[in-house]
């Protein structure tokens, strides 16, 4: 019950995306992947544009709410607005930001990390900054945002980072699944055949990987 804002809001969909490890052959075959994305468009055998309706299909999240904007006070307000939420959430002060471990609101909790995990760049996985919180905070409590649209700007744009400047990328699970989608599995192939449902599927690799794993 505690989740359900969360679940209203929509990012409880990223807890269905696989988890791809760092290993030699992911990072070789991102990189391969990164070389074909270019003027907002993935150059496989046939043109896929990458559009906020593709990352809505793939992640489920919304793409009709209201943009995402993280508007704070002024220099005052933002003090005020920490001792607040320090006092609220028992929030632990780290080297880089606040301790996500340290919040003992555990929707709040759980949405900091999907957040930091999945959706925002420049987050570390186990500390973020009091706007990530706040806005989790949000979600929370069921507001929602035009996720969608979001990701699909910061994909863009994290993508050219990582292709012109060697930055880190970090939505190479967006990337991945992104690819899948415009894949289609010939008919003769020994792969056992999956619900249309998107969840459906991405379970299934998820359970996949994690067999291999094993």
């Amino acid at each position: 019950m505690w989740l359900k804002g969360v679940e209203k809001a929509g990012l409880l969909n990223l807890l269905w995306v696989p988890h791809y490890n760092h290993t030699s052959v992911t990072i070789l075959v991102i990189k391969q992947l990164l070389c074909l994305v270019h003027d907002g468009c993935l150059w496989l055998e046939e043109l896929i544009p990458i559009t906020d309706r593709l990352i809505h299909r793939i992640t489920h999240l919304s793409y009709t709410a209201k943009n995402l904007a993280m508007i704070f006070g002024g220099k005052g307000g933002d003090q005020a607005l920490i001792k607040s939420m320090k006092e609220k959430f028992k929030l632990v002060k780290k080297s880089r930001g606040y301790a996500i471990s340290s919040i003992c609101d555990p929707a709040v909790n759980v949405a900091t990390q999907i957040l930091a995990g999945k959706v925002m760049q420049k987050c570390r996985a186990n500390e973020v900054s009091e706007p990530i919180i706040v806005l989790a905070q949000q979600c929370a409590k069921g507001v929602h945002f035009n996720w969608s649209d979001y990701l699909h700007g910061e994909f863009l744009g994290n993508c050219h980072e990582a292709q012109e400047l060697s930055k880190t990328f970090h939505y190479a699970w967006l990337l991945l699944l992104i690819v899948l989608v415009a894949w289609e599995v010939p008919k003769d192939s020994q792969f056992p055949s999956l619900t249309p449902d998107l969840l459906e599927a991405v379970k299934y690799t998820s359970l996949w990987a994690t067999k291999d794993a094993q």
